[in-house]
């Protein structure tokens, strides 16, 4: 269960953060939620698809990491085994939170940055230490804040994306039939993608709407990236015929 702290260098000076990529250290997700500033980092690596938000209703990005809530085909022996690491999963356990501070007379949330301190990664004794000895940020820490703030405007702009695809008809729902070297095999829902034949149906007027927004760059990115489904299919493969031998 989650416990989240508002971070500050007094009560959190001791806390470092080992992070070790195994199932069981907080990093189990058969997705990561992504945002439209990495795509073109991702498209080589991960599967990009979109889930729906039931409570904003919005479409948002997300990698396909597993076929199941739980299952990341991205874990291998204590290392990631992609290139570029996920800002979603990069920022952990730290989370944007947010406070109400009084600024010019005006009452307004401020995101601010909070800390899991029930996440696996947190430790005494190991890791990239939070804060400097005598209390400011550590490099690591300031890393991360430039991270959490780059996931705090990609929450932004999701909205705005979401709207106009949806607006042109260009995301679709699709069902994943897999069937893997075991035998096994899984049906798996809930995804969305762009739609091909609609996108090719498109006038000229907008696409270059799509173009000057830079949605059209997006887009293109994101049906780049499928080819990485048989990828993540293949490491899928491969621990079930490990599993079974």
């Amino acid at each position: 269960m989650a416990r989240h702290e508002l971070l500050d260098n007094v009560s959190h000076r001791e806390l470092r953060i080992h992070r070790v990529f195994r199932p069981g250290h907080g990093y189990d997700a058969g997705v990561a939620r992504v945002f439209p500033a990495e795509f073109e980092a991702l498209q080589n690596e991960y599967p990009l698809f979109f889930m729906k938000n039931r409570d904003t209703g919005h479409f948002e990005p997300i990698a396909l990491l597993g076929f199941s809530d739980e299952e990341n085909l991205y874990l291998d022996n204590g290392r990631w085994d992609a290139y570029y690491l996920p800002l979603t999963i990069e920022r952990q356990p730290l989370l944007i939170g947010f406070q109400q501070q009084d600024i010019d007379g005006i009452p307004t949330e401020v995101p601010v940055v909070h800390i899991d301190l029930d996440h696996p990664s947190i430790s005494e004794t190991e890791g990239e230490l939070l804060f400097l000895p005598h209390g400011g940020e550590s490099e690591w820490l300031e890393r991360m804040t430039s991270v959490l703030m780059e996931i705090h405007e990609g929450h932004q702009a999701i909205p705005a994306f979401s709207q106009t695809l949806v607006g042109l008809e260009l995301i679709e729902s699709v069902s994943l039939d897999l069937q893997f070297r075991d035998g096994s095999s899984q049906n798996l829902k809930g995804l969305y993608a762009i739609d091909e034949s609609r996108l090719a149906q498109l006038g000229g007027t907008a696409l270059e709407a799509l173009h000057k927004k830079g949605y059209l760059r997006l887009i293109y990115m994101m049906l780049a990236s499928m080819p990485n489904l048989s990828i993540l299919t293949e490491r899928k493969n491969r621990q079930v015929m490990a599993t079974a031998s």
